[in-house]
């Protein structure tokens, strides 16, 4: 099959990453099948370059969604281009200094480290497992006016973004850069953060890896497919599943 007429959009960790032998099979019938591999993270462009130069892979990303949707890199002659494009759209009605006095005016919620911060994430601590503080951020975000995506996973990560970012609307994008349909994408993912890419109303088909975390292990799609191997494996056993290796 030639290329660009399938897409794979995968998280890094807990989902490609975290079986080494399994993850360089399933690059290897990605490449064998000519099926465009996308990573979608929460990582920045910095951390893929160093999981690059740490496991040596044979092969690369054809893009890269970095930072919840908030980013897009392409492979342009061996290195990573960002998508200015992407970047100027979200930027449109984005107030991150509005998100700031929201979010941190609640006790238990504490900022990320600056290096998974940027000017269109925001990122905090949250409290093990309070929802409600989550749902009183959404609220008062909508009451003075900030249209935000509010991203909740892993019992703790807390991701405000602009409302119109997120993986799903990110890898929708490269998806129809690359002429490439709703039907012929398929995402894989582990945690709460990768269900923007599993709605069904994108039009793709997802896998949920066999060792995901219980919000997404919850959750019922039809358009969702629970793999019993974890990490790599289990992406490969969706994508037998779908049937496309």
């Amino acid at each position: 099959m030639s290329m660009h007429t399938r897409l794979l959009a995968t998280d890094l960790d807990g989902t490609f990453i975290g079986d080494r032998s399994s993850m360089y099979q399933l690059w290897r019938d990605l490449d064998k099948e000519g099926i465009s591999l996308v990573f979608s993270t929460g990582r920045h462009i910095a951390s893929i370059r160093d999981f690059y130069r740490e496991d040596e892979p044979l092969f690369r990303a054809q893009t890269c969604v970095c930072m919840v949707g908030t980013e897009i890199w392409h492979l342009e002659h061996a290195t990573y281009e960002k998508d200015q494009d992407w970047a100027a759209y979200l930027a449109r009605g984005w107030d991150r200094e509005a998100v700031e006095e929201v979010t941190l005016s609640h006790p238990g919620v504490v900022a990320q480290p600056d290096e998974w911060q940027s000017p269109l994430k925001a990122s905090y601590f949250v409290d093990d497992g309070d929802e409600e503080v989550v749902a009183a951020i959404e609220r008062e975000l909508r009451a003075v006016g900030v249209k935000a995506k509010v991203v909740y996973s892993g019992g703790r990560f807390l991701d405000v973004l602009p409302a119109s970012s997120g993986k799903g609307e990110a890898v929708a994008r490269v998806a129809d850069s690359l002429g490439i349909a709703p039907p012929d994408v398929i995402t894989a993912g582990d945690s709460g953060n990768d269900l923007d890419m599993m709605r069904p109303e994108l039009g793709f088909r997802s896998i949920a890896v066999g060792n995901s975390r219980p919000e997404l292990l919850s959750v019922d799609l039809p358009n969702l497919y629970h793999a019993r191997d974890s990490y790599a494996a289990g992406v490969r056993e969706g994508l037998i599943h779908y049937g496309w290796i």
